[in-house]
């Protein structure tokens, strides 16, 4: 079972700081990291680097495409040669995402600007904030289960089509509260059972909702 645990955690992008500036988009100018998945597939991984005079560079593996980029607060669009990447950001979560030719892309910062304090640490844990914790006790308690409902009560809205049951949890990510990735069963109406990783947010106050919700293969 932890085996198989680890290999969930394997798909929980790990996610990055973010710096507020003075000027809007100088949180752009690092070296971010770039994943795309395909279906319940995760892909490839690029390393993509962000320069002040509006150009980009992605290199994979020995190649390197070169492009512009611009960003509106909301959306950073990424273009070479003819096409454009859209992606959206997320302050909450502090990275990018979108879809591109039917594959979902998530982009987060690998690099602290300089000057920040990459080791800042969570009280009594020794965490690095920004960063995912594998948990220890991947038990579903009381407590889980009660969060992840409370959670679902405001992620579902109208008429209920997929069910979903919380299995295990993966991980956690000290933020401004906590980040949980919890492994879970979907069964949806009339097309069976499949895995997922649900993210949930709790804040400060101890109020809970749900990321994001990222399918899983398992068996390829």
């Amino acid at each position: 079972m932890r085996k198989l645990l680890s290999l969930m955690l394997a798909l929980v992008l790990f996610l990055g700081l973010t710096c507020v500036q003075a000027e809007e988009n100088n949180f752009l100018i690092s070296d971010w990291k770039l994943f795309y998945a395909f279906g319940d597939s995760a892909i490839a991984e690029q390393t993509v680097f962000i320069y002040e005079d509006n150009t980009f560079e992605i290199m994979d593996k020995d190649e390197s495409k070169k492009g512009t980029w611009t960003f509106d607060g909301e959306t950073l669009a990424l273009t070479a040669d003819g096409e454009t990447i859209t992606l959206k950001w997320n302050e909450e979560v502090h990275q990018f995402s979108g879809d591109y030719n039917g594959m979902t892309l998530t982009m987060y910062m690998s690099i602290e600007p300089e000057g920040e304090d990459e080791t800042a640490e969570a009280p009594e844990t020794g965490i690095s904030a920004g960063g995912w914790s594998v948990a220890d006790d991947q038990t579903v308690t009381e407590e889980i289960n009660n969060m992840f409902w409370q959670a679902m009560d405001s992620y579902q809205t109208g008429t209920i089509t997929v069910a979903y049951t919380p299995v295990a949890v993966l991980g956690t990510q000290v933020v401004a509260g906590t980040n949980y990735a919890v492994l879970s069963r979907a069964s949806e109406i009339n097309k069976g059972t499949t895995w997922v990783i649900v993210y949930l947010y709790r804040d400060l106050e101890g109020n809970t909702s749900v990321l994001s919700i990222a399918n899983v293969t398992l068996g390829v």
